[in-house]
Formats: C-alpha cells, sequence, structure tokens
C-alpha cells in the first residue's frame, strides 16, 4: 500500500532534457519538477508554479514565465533566457543579470 509521502514523489514530474518547445503550460503545477535541460524555447509558463523545480541549464528563450509562482532568481540564473523571456513582475532583470554575473 502506497503512503501519502511515496504518492507525492511518484508524481514528481520529469522533463529531463525534454522538448517543449512553444508547448502551453499556462497554469501547469510545476512544484518540484526536474526541468534540467529541457529545451521550453517559446513555450508558455503564465500563472504555473515552479516551487522547487530544477531549471539547471533550461532553455527558456522566448518564453513567457507572466504571471509563474514561486519562481526566484536563483532558479532563473540556472537557466537559459534571453530579452525575449517575459519574466513575473517580482522578478528584476537586472538583479538577475547581475546574479548569472556571479557564477
Amino acid at each position: 500500500m502506497l503512503k501519502s509521502k511515496d504518492v507525492t514523489q511518484a508524481s514528481t514530474l520529469d522533463l529531463h532534457g525534454a522538448f517543449v518547445r512553444r508547448t502551453d503550460l499556462s497554469g501547469a503545477s510545476l512544484r518540484g519538477a526536474n526541468m534540467t535541460k529541457v529545451d521550453a524555447t517559446n513555450a508558455v509558463f503564465r500563472g504555473a508554479d515552479f516551487q522547487g523545480a530544477l531549471l539547471d541549464g533550461a532553455i527558456l528563450r522566448g518564453a513567457d514565465l507572466t504571471g509563474a509562482k514561486n519562481l526566484t532568481l536563483e532558479q532563473l540564473s540556472s537557466a537559459i533566457i534571453d530579452d525575449q523571456t517575459a519574466l513575473p513582475t517580482y522578478i528584476d532583470r537586472e538583479k538577475l543579470h547581475l546574479s548569472t554575473m556571479e557564477k
């Protein structure tokens, strides 16, 4: 019999290395998702929840992160973004730029 802890672990989304360009994941729960090295160029993540998601090497060029929840500077600094990436209003692009330069 599965315990609630096992169900939570079993339901963690693993998109490692996936090709999800131009995919609409608006409102998706990406809590704890492994999005390492995912190619999400021009994908839409409006209102998606990124709490604890791994974004190491994730390609988010041109992605729409408008209204994304629980997204941190630390997560974004490990991803690949460009000037076309639409960030949530609570993320300061200048601070993000500075945090990536420190690495």
